[in-house]
């Protein structure tokens, strides 16, 4: 047995290991298979992260679960399968994607005799007494933690795995053939289906280390139910942390979320995109269970807008008339009042039409710039009215001719290089260089002229709500690096600006906030690409934002009690949404309040976290 179970562990171990080292260099691959039904993969930091909604979890973890396969399929995986296996076998569903595993007891002592053997002393292949051994404190805290209720044979062998990685990791199994000292992998999880009475949805192992050394592991065990009448105690919880883990005084802190904002497809004119906003608070002591935040809490505000489709059409044209005939009128208006003036004024109305077409949100604080130059309002004819590539040749070789002619000698900003602003200076001196309008020359003319146009809107904007100086926008607005990598910057900047109208509108705070805010989103993006789904966070003073969660209902609410182990927990929290995603729970065909106080059909979800240290050493 020892001699099998020692094989098992060297090889478990070593395919974990290649995973890790893979992943260090960059190398991401697909799940695993591990004996021939097991599936594993390694979640890397940044990578959508299973636990998240439980444990806050966001480091590296591996992730094993049952591996469907086709019923046809199995018997001939059977059939190959060696007869020299480790791990006893176990049968397999439908072809349905990953699937959890039942949770049994069976494998139990097996699991306690990888943990404890080198830990206590006992001399390998000695035949002990089950009273003496199962009376330890550690080996009975296990049995009451890690194992739930027997379902299958199915949960024997990912029992076996989580005593296979930590009898691989535990120093004093100087015996294995693996390189010592031995490299502390991830975590360990394993996927479960909550059939057992205690609905575990996970199972865990996490080392303890110190000083680079391993020297225990924590093993966890997730509850979740869907339970419409949940009920529990603060100090129970407390008293049953205390007794498991032989303390004297635990300490409680608690966790709250409000959802203050979440667009549809209603809130949004850009259906393709979704904005929330929540408000994640943090307090000790708790006094009760659903305790309301108190003022001296820490507060955070969490913004997310993202969901893009990634997919842009040429907007319908918003003009009767032709781009060339815009074009041409424009030039022909500029040509009366002998190349100069001011025809800004004329053109507001046509600025305000055009501004019905982007998000309402964005309007209502963008207000109308009035010293647009002739480069500006060109791109409103255009950009309302070119329907096809034949209409940008055409509108440039207009523009062109009359600077050629001496027609027209239009003012401009300074601070553009825009192609058309080139050939407008050049065009003041009477020589212009000859310009070929094909290929993505007239594409990328347009292109120049729009970015410089909402560059300056975007300056005029922060600016004027004193969000920001030049100094802050210089990054998003510099003309010195190239055209993509300038849009790049822009779509950062007009993502900043997404972020601050979502909150000037719909939680409406204070000038310092919105200031800090927009100089956090700064600082990130100077150092980070465009990232839409970014969820951008500002710590908060609750007495600021109390009128915003006081009165209402937490989207999620948890308390963490603990005796000062940073790792050795237990964790209850309680949810209007399922915290694990891979668990279909049955709605019950009743009406209730909702946490949010709306009357619908919903239930409430409940989650339990609880844990063992186990100490090699």
């Amino acid at each position: 047995m020892w001699s099998r179970m020692n094989r098992a562990a060297e090889e478990f171990y070593s395919r974990l290991l290649q995973e890790f080292d893979e992943e260090k260099k960059g190398i991401h691959k697909d799940p695993f298979i591990y004996e021939t039904d097991v599936q594993g993969q390694l979640i890397g930091k940044g990578q959508p992260n299973p636990l998240k909604n439980i444990l806050n979890e966001n480091d590296m973890i591996f992730i094993v679960e049952k591996l469907p396969l086709e019923k046809e399929e199995t018997s001939h995986v059977e059939e190959l399968q060696s007869e020299e296996t480790a791990i006893s076998d176990f049968s397999t569903g439908e072809n349905v994607g990953p699937l959890a595993l039942s949770v049994g007891r069976a494998s139990l002592l097996s699991l306690l005799l990888n943990l404890y053997p080198y830990r206590i002393g006992f001399p390998i292949g000695r035949s002990y007494d089950p009273v003496t051994f199962l009376s330890l404190p550690a080996v009975c805290i296990l049995i009451c933690l890690v194992c739930p209720s027997p379902t299958s044979s199915l949960g024997e062998l990912f029992m076996q795995l989580i005593g296979l990685y930590a009898m691989a990791h535990n120093p004093n199994m100087t015996h294995l053939k693996i390189n010592h000292p031995v490299t502390a992998l991830p975590a360990l999880w394993v996927r479960c289906d909550s059939s057992d009475p205690e609905g575990t949805c996970w199972l865990g192992a996490e080392l303890i280390t110190t000083n680079d050394n391993i020297t225990g592991i924590v093993l966890y065990t997730v509850s979740s139910k869907a339970d419409k009448n949940y009920s529990v105690n603060l100090e129970d919880l407390k008293s049953s942390h205390k007794k498991r883990h032989h303390l004297s005084t635990v300490t409680a802190r608690g966790f709250a979320q409000y959802e203050l904002f979440k667009s549809t497809a209603l809130d949004d004119t850009l259906a393709a995109s979704q904005t929330t906003i929540t408000l994640d608070i943090s307090w000790s002591p708790v006094d009760e269970i659903l305790q309301t935040p108190p003022l001296s809490s820490t507060a955070t505000l969490v913004l997310a807008d993202g969901l893009r489709t990634g997919v842009s059409e040429w907007p319908e044209p918003l003009e009767v008339k032709s781009a060339v005939d815009l074009v041409q009128e424009f030039l022909n208006d500029l040509n009366k009042l002998d190349g100069f003036g001011d025809s800004t004024k004329k053109d507001t109305e046509t600025v305000k039409h055009d501004s019905a077409a982007v998000d309402r949100t964005i309007e209502c604080l963008f207000t109308v710039r009035g010293d647009l130059d002739f480069a500006e309002q060109l791109w409103f004819k255009m950009s309302s009215s070119v329907i096809s590539y034949q209409d940008l040749v055409k509108c440039f070789t207009l523009i062109i001719q009359s600077l050629q002619r001496g027609d027209i000698q239009p003012w401009l900003h300074s601070g553009s290089n825009s192609l058309l602003s080139k050939l407008i200076h050049q065009s003041y001196h009477g020589t212009m260089d000859t310009i070929s309008l094909s290929g993505t020359v007239p594409v990328k003319m347009l292109l120049e002229i729009g970015l410089d146009k909402l560059k300056k809107d975007y300056i005029s904007f922060f600016i004027g709500q004193e969000l920001a100086s030049l100094n802050h926008l210089e990054y998003f607005t510099t003309p010195s690096v190239d055209i993509q990598e300038q849009v790049c910057r822009v779509q950062k900047l007009h993502h900043i600006l997404e972020i601050l109208v979502s909150c000037m509108l719909f939680i409406k705070p204070q000038h310092e906030l919105l200031f800090a805010l927009t100089q956090s989103c700064i600082k990130y993006y100077k150092q980070n690409p465009l990232d839409e789904q970014h969820i951008f966070q500002l710590p908060v003073r609750p007495t600021a934002v109390k009128s915003l969660y006081q009165s209402e209902k937490p989207q999620k609410w948890k308390v963490e009690i603990s005796g000062g182990q940073k790792k050795v927990k237990t964790v209850w929290q309680l949810s209007d949404s399922a915290p694990v995603d891979h668990l279909s729970f049955h709605k019950p065909d009743v009406s209730e309040l909702t946490l949010n106080g709306s009357l619908e059909e919903r239930m409430f979800y409940t989650n339990m976290v609880t844990c063992s240290q186990v100490h090699f050493k």
